[in-house]
């Protein structure tokens, strides 16, 4: 009797995974992929970090001298790179 029941529970789960396998799931379509573009277009590119902090911009063209430049910024925000833009710069506390 306890090998019937055996039997009657594996060939019941192998049925019923069958069953459900074939009879009551969708078939899954992948989704088409985007096409990538072929191109993009800005005047700035902004890099933040994850919580939204500005850690560095790329700038074409500046309004006031029309020059690139490149910044970069430490956790602080303070600009601990730069190149490009305004060929002349004040020394920053350099002299006291």
């Amino acid at each position: 009797m306890i090998k019937l029941n055996l039997g009657l529970s594996i060939a019941a789960g192998l049925l019923g995974g069958v069953f459900s396998h074939y009879i009551w799931t969708q078939p899954v379509q992948a989704q088409n992929q985007a096409a990538v573009p072929k191109e993009v277009r800005a005047q700035s590119f902004v890099v933040v970090n994850d919580k939204g902090e500005v850690q560095g911009v790329l700038t074409f063209g500046e309004p006031k001298n029309g020059r690139t430049s490149v910044k970069l910024y430490d956790a602080n925000g303070r600009e601990i790179f730069s190149a490009g833009g305004s060929p002349m710069r004040p020394l920053s506390g350099a002299l006291r």
